[in-house]
């Protein structure tokens, strides 16, 4: 329990995806097919930080044999879902409630557990400036047309976000930041803003299905470029949305001339610049695929702005 404990993020992320490929197997009508196979992202993610985090704890002469003993415990639990046929539908109404509230324990777990690591500044970093940004993506989406969040039983104050998936950006962030860390070697402040995107990415990419399907987010109809019959423009926003940040994150952290405060004040400064970087990631990325209607959701919000 001691390793579990010290080890949190990863067997969160290893958790997340055996929840999403139960519930799309076995409480979903009909069944969400592709997560079957997208449920194993999160599953491959999670073995790779646990190789990590066994070298961490046992050392390079002694991690072997630990390691292969939780790989195949979490990897035997993980194939569960495929042994047994029961079905347990939920309603819409119902899963959305368990998924608000368990995003707010998910939270509120990973704040115990930053004592295991996190020093004082840490945890404005994590817990603030994270939230503020993760806020931003979050009512950014809805307020620019990509989808709206109704439904849930608490909102913060004049957003049209929900407190749920708002802390979410904190939840996948605090994952990457220990993994980034705690678990893996020293890396270039790019290189741990491309780990930050590909652990987020593992993430979603098989919780998006469940989700849309169970409208805990409503797509804008119009949007019919679709992977997994997820629109394509989240994945590509999610990877935009973590790959500048994580980047910037760590970029702004390791400047040693500067007080931690003058540090939080320069990296929330340079929100606009982020946010910048990522609308041209995916302005970029949506013109390279081909998504016209995405360009489109983006040409109609300006134009409302009378910017176009």
């Amino acid at each position: 329990m001691r390793f579990i404990w010290r080890n949190l993020p990863v067997f969160f992320i290893w958790l997340v995806g055996l929840s999403m490929l139960n519930n799309s197997l076995h409480h979903i009508s009909p069944p969400v097919e592709s997560v079957r196979l997208l449920s194993f992202f999160s599953l491959a993610a999670a073995l790779v930080l646990l190789w990590y985090a066994c070298r961490k704890d046992y050392g390079d002469d002694r991690m072997l044999k630990p390691f292969v003993a939780w790989a195949v415990i979490l990897a035997g639990l993980y194939l569960t879902p495929f042994m047994h046929g029961l079905s347990l539908p939920l309603d819409e109404s119902t899963q959305r409630l368990w998924y608000e509230l368990s995003a707010l324990a998910q939270f509120a777990i990973l704040l115990v557990h930053g004592r295991t690591w996190l020093a004082r500044w840490d945890w404005v970093w994590v817990f603030g400036v994270t939230l503020a940004f993760g806020a931003i993506l979050e009512n950014g989406g809805i307020v620019l047309g990509f989808f709206s969040e109704p439904g849930y039983l608490l909102y913060f104050p004049g957003l049209p976000a929900p407190v749920a998936t708002t802390l979410g950006w904190v939840n996948v962030l605090y994952c990457a930041f220990f993994a980034v860390e705690k678990l893996l070697p020293p890396m270039p402040a790019v290189a741990k803003g491309l780990i930050c995107a590909l652990i987020g990415l593992s993430l979603d990419i098989p919780f998006d299905p469940v989700a849309t399907r169970l409208g805990w987010w409503v797509w804008d109809p119009s949007l019919s470029a679709k992977i997994w019959d997820v629109p394509m423009v989240n994945f590509i926003a999610w990877f935009w949305a973590l790959f500048p940040y994580g980047t910037a994150y760590y970029w702004v952290r390791q400047w040693k001339n500067y007080g931690e405060g003058r540090k939080v004040l320069l990296l929330v400064g340079s929100f606009p610049v982020i946010l910048m970087v990522e609308f041209l990631g995916v302005v970029a990325s949506l013109s390279l695929a081909g998504d016209r209607k995405s360009l489109f959701i983006f040409e109609r919000f300006f134009s409302s702005l009378g910017l176009m």
